[in-house]
């Protein structure tokens, strides 16, 4: 009977432990609203939030997808430089992370927007030569438009 007793603590024990924020539930909400305020076009809101979610949570395991929707909602409001910034940390701080394979197509994606095709270009044809990314169809594309624009 102690024993049935002895894993019922502990079961209740750890269920009051991980409700009551480790590394779970509370603060993984933080991060979803702020997913959530990307995709609806709330960008500077978003921003806050993801920004507040990275803060309070250092070694959270959704940090780097977090930098990476901070630097995609900079992207939406405009702001390419930061957006950029957000970007290279995101590669720099989360080097064998997805977002950090995401994050160098979109780098490339944002020197297209600012008109720096060459930096483009050669950031497109990195990924086509160096990388096994989902996104290395998608720069293998842009890279023979921007190919077939320089050509006409």
């Amino acid at each position: 009977m102690k024993t049935k007793s002895g894993v019922l603590a502990a079961f209740l024990l750890l269920m009051a432990f991980c409700t009551s924020g480790c590394d779970g539930q509370r603060s993984s909400e933080a991060f979803h609203r702020g997913r959530d305020l990307v995709i609806k076009g709330q960008f500077d809101a978003a921003e806050s939030e993801l920004a507040a979610f990275e803060k309070q949570n250092p070694g959270h395991t959704l940090l780097s997808r977090a930098r990476f929707l901070r630097a995609k909602a900079k992207l939406g409001a405009g702001d390419l430089p930061q957006a950029r910034q957000l970007f290279q940390q995101t590669i720099d701080r989360f080097p064998e992370s997805d977002e950090a394979d995401k994050a160098r197509y979109k780098l490339a994606f944002v020197e297209l927007l600012d008109g720096n095709t060459r930096q483009a270009e050669r950031q497109f044809q990195d990924i086509v030569d160096h990388s096994s990314s989902i996104y290395l169809a998608e720069a293998t594309a842009v890279r023979a438009m921007l190919d077939r624009q320089r050509a006409e």
